[in-house]
């Protein structure tokens, strides 16, 4: 892991920031904020996050590492977050936005974030972990794919916490960026 400068720390986040704000905006109303999502991004961060998480399951090293009962726990969690995203979008219909406000919206893009949750401890801590002691492209691949992962999670958690993102490790990523690393993942897997 590179020993990052207080100066790319700073303007990793900002980049972060404003690519979470681009996602989402809020308005207050009194002691209510309403929270707008970009339906196309929420769709676009899940389906991608989906995509890694069916493709690395399959690659023998993560499997192994992961052992039998939590890649069955992880097929569970991938089959809930397809279900999730289902909901996300018939709550949304044809919207470009929809309010975090409704409950039914509410309750699809919250079930994203725990699925993604799970994802993110199942698969993407087991490929860090155990990557670093490995050395391939596949590896090196999966390591790459499990950071362009991160970065999708972690503007997905900003588009709903007004505190800003939960930065675990500076990303230079942009989602779009990050889809893009997935699908090369995805399609040197398939």
């Amino acid at each position: 892991m590179q020993s990052l400068s207080r100066r790319s720390f700073l303007r990793a986040s900002t980049t972060l920031a404003a690519a979470a704000l681009a996602a989402c905006s809020g308005s207050r109303s009194g002691t209510t904020t309403t929270l707008t999502l970009n339906v196309a991004e929420v769709v676009d961060y899940g389906t991608a996050i989906l995509s890694f998480a069916s493709t690395a399951i399959n690659v023998s090293f993560v499997a192994s590492a992961m052992g039998v009962a939590n890649l069955a726990l992880a097929n569970t969690v991938i089959a809930s977050l397809k279900a999730a995203l289902a909901a996300f979008q018939a709550a949304a219909g044809s919207s470009a936005s929809v309010s975090y406000d409704s409950a039914s919206v509410k309750a699809a893009f919250d079930s994203i974030l725990a699925d993604v949750e799970k994802v993110d401890t199942l698969i993407i801590a087991v490929i860090i972990g155990t990557a670093a002691n490995l050395a391939s492209n596949v590896v090196s691949e999966a390591r790459t794919a499990a950071g362009a992962a991160e970065t999708l999670i972690d503007l997905l958690r900003a588009m709903v916490d007004m505190s800003g993102p939960r930065l675990r490790a500076v990303a230079s990523l942009n989602g779009n960026a990050a889809i893009g690393q997935i699908a090369i993942f995805a399609a040197s897997q398939g």
